[in-house]
């Protein structure tokens, strides 16, 4: 590949030595600058690959270009190599910790052009090839990562029909994409359904949420109640993953006005009884997915009508909360959702950015950690 390289020096002599000890090195395009306010022109609208910067300059100083480089996102990569008088120390010193990558004090003796200055080249330009290399990868990583979180909110429904329930859900990745996941099926009169939290996050987390999203909806063809199926998607994940992570899952069936569920670790799921215009925490939990083998899950019921909503989300949701108030946090949820139930008929997006938002951790912030929400509501 071809490289450009720019050198900065108001005495045309200087540029001309600089040509000179730079010659062997193949494939270089030299450009001149006879000032600070010329060569940021030059690097603004050029592809450059190195700077060869005088630091005592007229109009503009080798310290302002650099200063200037070092503060322009699209220039900070771009390797520069200043130089000065023998005597002047403190400006090389002083341009370094501005970051320039080398310097070389003048005048040249001949070893000096001959061997140390094309050798300083040298390894800048490698420095930008690498930095070019990691740039373009960085970019691919993103658009892969983009494609994914694209194929992972593909898998998550945002609205499920159903003949006796109707399901609404929204999932927000800490990054691009994670490992929360939810599911809601209909399978012959009973609507399944499952919210989980892979540990960790990212692409293995993501990979694992997909694969165990594919086995519950596989064992509910199988299986008749909650608990058997945590028991197996258990054994399933203590086989992939060798015990080196955990799962946290909350598995429910409706059928014939009850609701059966089993939860492995989640935290407790709300449900708004239409009847009693009031919520009642789900408080029963077992052990964490992924630690043991073979391991049985209790079997809880709820009585459940029409009007009534199943309320299931993961850790991210309350871990604001949860650290402050470890005991009130789920009828804060509880009251939470009592406020902005009416939202949910009118635009059930917007309510679920509402309870990101006022009780998640999505407030102007960074996230933690990812957050998901799905609502089962029985017609």
């Amino acid at each position: 590949m071809g490289y450009k390289i720019l050198v900065v020096d108001d005495v045309a002599v200087n540029r001309a030595i600089m040509r000179v000890a730079l010659q062997t090195i193949e494939n270089v395009e030299f450009i001149d600058a006879v000032n600070g306010v010329e060569a940021l022109k030059i690097v603004a609208q050029q592809d450059i690959s190195l700077v060869i910067l005088d630091l005592i300059m007229p109009l503009k100083d080798g310290f302002e270009v650099l200063k200037e480089m070092k503060s322009t996102p699209s220039l900070w990569d771009i390797p520069v190599i200043v130089y000065s008088a023998n005597e002047d120390v403190e400006s090389v010193s002083e341009a370094l910790e501005l970051g320039a990558y080398d310097y070389f004090t003048k005048p040249l003796k001949p070893r000096e052009m001959k061997v140390i200055l094309p050798m300083k080249a040298k390894n800048a330009l490698k420095s930008y090839d690498q930095q070019k290399t990691i740039q373009e990868l960085n970019l691919k990583m993103q658009m892969d990562l983009l494609m994914a979180n694209v194929f992972q909110q593909s898998l998550l429904s945002e609205k499920q029909q159903m003949s006796n329930a109707v399901m609404y859900g929204k999932y927000i990745p800490s990054q691009d994409i994670g490992g929360d996941f939810y599911e809601c099926m209909q399978i012959d009169d009973a609507v399944w359904f499952i919210m989980a939290d892979v540990s960790g996050d990212g692409v293995s987390a993501a990979m694992l949420s997909s694969m165990l999203k594919m086995e519950f909806q596989h064992c509910i063809k199988l299986l008749d109640s909650p608990d058997k199926v945590l028991r197996f998607i258990n054994n399933t994940f203590c086989k992939m993953t060798q015990n080196s992570c955990s799962l946290t899952a909350f598995v429910g069936m409706i059928r014939d006005n009850v609701c059966w569920y089993s939860n492995a670790g989640q935290p407790y799921p709300v449900v708004f009884s239409a009847k009693q215009q009031k919520m009642q925490v789900l408080r029963e939990s077992s052990l964490t997915l992924g630690m043991v083998e073979d391991e049985k899950y209790s079997l809880h019921k709820i009585n459940i009508g029409t009007g009534d909503i199943v309320v299931t989300y993961t850790q991210g949701l309350i871990e604001d909360k949860i650290l402050s108030d470890s005991v009130g946090v789920y009828d804060d949820l509880a009251n939470c959702f009592l406020n902005y139930k009416h939202v949910i008929d009118e635009d059930c997006a917007e309510f679920f950015n509402i309870m990101f938002r006022l009780f998640g951790n999505g407030a102007n912030k960074t996230l933690r950690d990812d957050m998901a929400m799905m609502l089962i509501c029985i017609k």
